[in-house]
């Protein structure tokens, strides 16, 4: 910005000639005149550069000191004005271009999403265009209590949502809704069963009567605690079986991945395709159809015309490059990755704590193998509604 704020001011370069140059430089100094790239010739030459505004002050000084100024080039200023002004035709394509880019904000070219987390940017985005907003929408023109009514109807997992336009870029901010907690009847029986089979360790009955007991095994699905009690007269009485069964479990985890496969490998020179996006409408700048080459990974990356964050204009480049591969036999591997995966499911799926385990790595004819064997501590106790 401040090199295309010099280039308005424009700037002179000068050659002064005289008895004693430098005195001419201290006047100046002394004046409040800007000199910059100052260069000796000689003991009588010297060079330098100045704004314009500031050379009828500069030629006042040069007369007093009895030196010479002359001009060696001019730079912006009044004199690419002239230019400019010699030239029509630009003067009208430039304020035909500001008109456009005026024009321009007053339309939506560009669409971001700011609050989505369970619910895909993509299906904002899409109930948004089926509403009547989206790119090349005429934005003063929007109601955005309408907007909001329209989109919310096909997107139920919303809240609350609003559309905030800026120098024709739109941000669409949604608040997703929050589900309730299941909600339950403390009166209706229900039971405890095993999620999992183990051998229990340790029972903590808060209601309900024990169906199992400390060092027994069960199978999963079995009875641990029921919901019927049995009173003092003898009447059956029903309740919401509630408390924890700590059991030991144990668990066996398989990695499989082929001992050989296909893989890419780089292969020829990469190559690549432009196309414009205007609005809606592209415009490939290449000979041939749009399909993909086979042989190649296609990686396209997309510039808009504009200032990031404050304004965006209609008009895209687009670039696709196509790289080569060739596809050979080998081998991808990798005995430590696998046991870094089973692991982690292990640990999502254990609902306590894993005391030990171990791995195996073997092969079986075209295929790797590697097993993992733990022994955990964990609740296996399962809710489970209904009469037993």
């Amino acid at each position: 910005m401040e090199r295309i704020s010099d280039q308005l001011r424009g700037i002179v370069a000068l050659e002064i000639f005289g008895a004693f140059p430098a005195g001419l430089l201290n006047a100046a100094a002394a004046e409040g005149v800007e000199l910059w790239n100052s260069e000796s010739r000689d003991a009588n030459t010297l060079r330098v550069r100045l704004f314009e505004a500031q050379l009828p002050t500069l030629e006042r000084l040069a007369r007093r000191a009895g030196c010479e100024v002359r001009v060696l080039d001019r730079v912006g200023g009044r004199e690419a004005l002239r230019r400019v002004l010699r030239r029509p035709g630009l003067l009208i394509g430039l304020a035909a271009a500001l008109l456009l880019l005026t024009l321009s904000t007053f339309f939506v070219w560009d669409v971001d999403v700011r609050g989505a987390e369970s619910i895909s940017r993509a299906r904002v985005l899409r109930a948004l265009e089926d509403s009547g907003f989206g790119v090349g929408s005429f934005w003063p023109g929007v109601n955005t209590d309408v907007l909001r009514s329209r989109v919310m109807l096909r997107l139920p997992e919303l809240a609350w949502m609003t559309v905030n336009v800026s120098g024709s870029r739109a941000v669409a901010v949604v608040v997703e809704r929050t589900e309730k907690p299941e909600m339950y009847d403390a009166r209706e029986r229900a039971d405890l069963v095993a999620s999992r089979g183990g051998l229990i360790r340790h029972m903590n009955v808060l209601a309900g009567a024990p169906a199992a007991e400390p060092g027994q095994i069960v199978a999963e699905g079995e009875l641990l605690v029921s919901g019927d009690l049995e009173s003092l007269t003898g009447e059956r009485r029903e309740v919401r079986a509630r408390g924890s069964v700590m059991a030991d479990t144990w668990y066996e985890l398989n990695a499989v991945c082929p001992a050989e496969e296909l893989l890419k490998t780089p292969k020829g020179v990469p190559r690549s395709r432009y196309a414009l996006v205007f609005g809606k409408r592209r415009v490939n700048l290449y000979i041939g159809s749009g399909k993909p080459i086979d042989g190649c990974d296609k990686i396209i990356t997309e510039h808009t015309l504009g200032l990031d964050g404050l304004f965006s204009t209609p008009l895209r480049f687009v670039r696709e490059r196509f790289v080569p591969y060739g596809l050979g036999s080998g081998g991808d591997y990798s005995p430590e990755a696998s046991a870094r995966r089973l692991y982690a499911l292990l640990e999502d799926g254990v609902e306590g704590q894993i005391l030990s385990f171990s791995f195996t790595d073997g092969r079986s004819g075209e295929l790797h193998v590697l097993t993992l064997r733990a022994h955990c501590t964990e609740n296996i106790a399962r809710l489970r509604e209904g009469s037993g």
